[in-house]
Order: C-alpha cells, then structure tokens, then sequence
C-alpha cells in the first residue's frame, strides 16, 4: 500500500490499493470532505466489478460520508451484474450504524467479518 495518496487533504486520505482492486480510507469523512470523497472514489471505482475498501483508519465518519461508501455498490452503471463492495477492517461504530439502519444488507456490499474491528464503544 506504498502508493502516493489519490486525495490527501491533511484531513482525509484516500489511496488506491491491490490486487484486488480498491481503495484505503483514512481520516475524517464529514461535511467538508465530503464531495472529495465521492470524486475520488468514484475515478478510483470506475469500470470495476468489485471493490474493497479498508475503513480501518477512519476516526469519524457522518452519515451522508457511510452513505456515499454503501452506494459504491450496485449498479453505478456496472450492467445487470453490478458492483460488489468488500468492507475491511469497519469500525465498531460505523458497523453499529450499517446495521441499525439496513445498510449492511444493501445487494452488493459485504462487511469482511474477518478485519472486523472489536467492538470497543
């Protein structure tokens, strides 16, 4: 995971990672890097099939930044078979929400049990 951020503010970092594709997010996601987020993901997503994304550096994320996250898969033009999202390593707190709301059973995404982080909340 060597490579030089796609976005890095001083706030949030976003890097490409693999194989297999994806991405690592670390930082805070909220209202001023919001549309950051969405860009870079969205170029870095582009075209694949499936994704993984490493949330294990997220020190806070609102809801409207976990929405934009979840959207990742689905269709977003990828034909009848759509995108599939691997989640590693989520936060306690960000999976709490995932599961409050209904998100963790959005057709496409899997939370990685296995990076899961310890529920320390």
């Amino acid at each position: 995971m060597g490579d030089s951020p796609a976005y890095d503010d001083g706030v949030l970092r976003i890097t490409r990672t693999g194989p297999p594709p994806g991405v690592s997010v670390a930082g805070e996601i909220d209202e001023s890097t919001y549309a950051a987020l969405v860009a870079t993901l969205d170029e870095l997503t582009r075209g694949q099939h499936e994704v993984h994304v490493d949330l294990g550096d997220v020190v806070y994320c609102d809801l409207a930044g976990l929405r934009a996250i979840v959207r990742l898969a689905g269709p977003a033009g990828q034909g009848e078979g759509g995108r599939r999202v691997v989640l590693h390593q989520v936060p306690a707190q960000l999976r709490a929400v995932l599961e409050i709301i209904g998100w963790d059973s959005v057709p496409g995404l899997f939370l990685d049990q296995q990076g899961a982080s310890p529920a320390g909340y």
